[in-house]
């Protein structure tokens, strides 16, 4: 399953709280801020990128963001399942710089960063539905990509601050390689309906989150990851 989502945008404007931050149109975050190596591995959460801990704290960490972000999940999203949800208690942001290579898996792909969440390094459970939210218009170098059927590299090519929705099993990534000339930015975010959240098939396989070791079972929890809507 996999499906495009809009919303009103105006009322959820998520692009103005970051432009806000940065002071810049978020395609040119690169000409302002120094990211660095021109390679950057976050494979496994092990590393992050430094500008991505600052806007996290800074805006996504906010009482005016949560309230906001609330809002969304409750007015927006929460209908979409048609019953309770448990949501992840905050989005995470994504930031691929223009000219920088990102690698955030086990193994790369034809140059891409192809994987199913539910996979090593990440280990997402499967009963959780994708959510990925672009916060500027993204070019077919800077693209989330996917497989639809057994044709590879179908292309998401959505507007600014529409949506994708899709499941645990769809294989997605993006160009490990932005050679785009703009920096890519998005939220992205895990839902679970309240009747498919099972802890019985949780296991301790190791994960790192963060820079931080958990057990599968002890991190997506009710207590710890999810919270209930």
């Amino acid at each position: 399953m996999l499906k495009t989502l809009q919303f009103d945008k105006h009322k959820f404007d998520f692009s103005k709280y970051f432009e806000d931050f940065f002071e810049c149109d978020l395609v040119r975050l690169h000409n302002k801020y120094d990211f660095g190596e021109k390679f950057i591995d976050v494979t496994g959460g092990t590393k992050s990128i430094d500008l991505i801990e600052t806007a996290y704290n800074a805006v996504i960490k906010t009482d005016s963001f949560s309230l906001m972000w609330t809002k969304f999940l409750s007015t927006v999203i929460k209908p979409l399942f048609k019953q309770n949800i448990y949501y992840q208690k905050l989005p995470s942001l994504r930031i691929f710089p223009a000219d920088h290579s990102v690698k955030y898996v086990d193994k790369v792909c034809d140059g891409m960063n192809v994987h199913l969440d539910s996979e090593s390094p990440f280990y997402h459970p499967t009963f959780e539905t994708n959510f990925w939210l672009p916060l500027m218009v993204c070019d077919h170098l800077n693209d989330f990509y996917y497989i639809d059927g057994n044709n590879w590299k179908q292309r998401a090519n959505i507007d600014k601050q529409d949506m994708l929705m899709f499941d645990s099993f769809i294989i997605h990534g993006n160009y490990m390689h932005n050679k785009s000339f703009n920096t890519r930015v998005s939220l992205d975010f895990k839902i679970v309906p309240e009747d498919q959240y099972d802890k019985s098939v949780l296991t301790d396989i190791p994960i790192i989150k963060r820079g931080k070791k958990f057990k599968q079972n002890e991190f997506f929890t009710t207590d710890y990851y999810y919270n209930f809507l």
